[in-house]
């Protein structure tokens, strides 16, 4: 009970040192705008963040590849050619977590552009 509180505390503590660097418009609850994040803002945040992070961040990019392609994940993986890089949800936001940590610098849609071009089934 001891170890778990004490976990608590530390998470409560790095989500607020994160959320007074984000700038998030009123009514948003702590929930940023992964589309306005810089990589750097992501890495720092990503460790930390509450649980479901992995599963909002691929929300996201299904929703950023959607309207790109107009192709549902589903559909994305599965017009992969066989023998492709085979992909799962550790291996989606792996991508896009380890764009991140390799080039700081880029916005974090970038990260998901890297991952399209990897998925683009026409080669666009």
């Amino acid at each position: 009970m001891r170890r778990w509180l004490l976990s608590g505390c530390v998470l409560l503590l790095s989500l607020s040192v994160v959320a007074d660097e984000l700038q998030l418009r009123p009514g948003m609850t702590g929930v940023p705008d992964l589309g306005a994040i810089d990589c750097a803002t992501f890495n720092h945040i990503y460790p930390a963040g509450p649980t479901g992070m992995e599963q909002a961040v691929l929300y996201w990019a299904e929703g950023w590849l959607y309207a790109r392609s107009g192709l549902t994940m589903d559909e994305l993986l599965s017009a992969q050619a066989p023998g492709s890089r085979a992909w799962d949800f550790d291996a989606l936001t792996g991508h896009i977590v380890d764009f991140c940590a390799a080039h700081p610098d880029r916005p974090l849609p970038a990260a998901v552009a890297d991952l399209w071009q990897l998925l683009d089934p026409a080669g666009d």
